[in-house]
């Protein structure tokens, strides 16, 4: 429950769903961290959920020991066009590139909760062009946008709580 995002009526039945995170989740190692997806019921209870780590839920990853995939999250809208609501996942940890620059995983969801498909947003992958530093944690906060740049595709605001341009952290 440390992190959680509103990401729509997932499973088409009306009620909003929500995300939620559990970075230190030791599915397939230790704290490489998961989510759950709760179908919510219009009382505020869970219907059911979705479990998705690197050991179920469709995640392909792979996410390493330390990564804690599920320290922030953003629900983005429904960035495919399919019809159902996607996500952005953090992983603050995550050493592509280095130690600890972080990482965003773009879960493309499925009705069910699973994940369809994803891209990895990272230091080495996923096209971004800024250069992260060792401990940067690329990935500790994000926000949904919306369409920012007009483009027709919801955008996200990523933070990188430690990084040193301008100033140490």
């Amino acid at each position: 429950g440390f992190s959680l995002a509103g990401i729509g009526d997932v499973d088409g039945d009306g009620t909003g769903d929500i995300a939620v995170g559990a970075y230190n989740d030791d599915d397939g190692g230790t704290d490489q961290g998961a989510i759950y997806v709760l179908f919510m019921n219009t009382n505020g209870t869970v219907k059911a959920e979705q479990k998705i780590s690197s050991a179920t839920g469709g995640l392909a990853g792979p996410l390493d020991n330390s990564d804690l995939f599920g320290f922030s999250l953003a629900g983005i809208g429904d960035v495919d066009g399919d019809g159902t609501g996607d996500i952005t996942v953090g992983a603050q940890r995550d050493d592509d590139g280095g130690s600890g620059r972080g990482a965003v995983y773009v879960l493309f969801l499925n009705t069910n909760g699973t994940v369809k498909t994803e891209q990895k947003i990272s230091d080495t992958t996923g096209g971004l062009a800024a250069t992260l530093d060792n401990d940067d944690y690329f990935g500790s906060t994000m926000a949904g946008l919306g369409d920012v740049d007009g483009d027709g595709i919801n955008d996200v605001a990523v933070g990188a709580d430690l990084d040193d341009d301008g100033g140490i952290d």
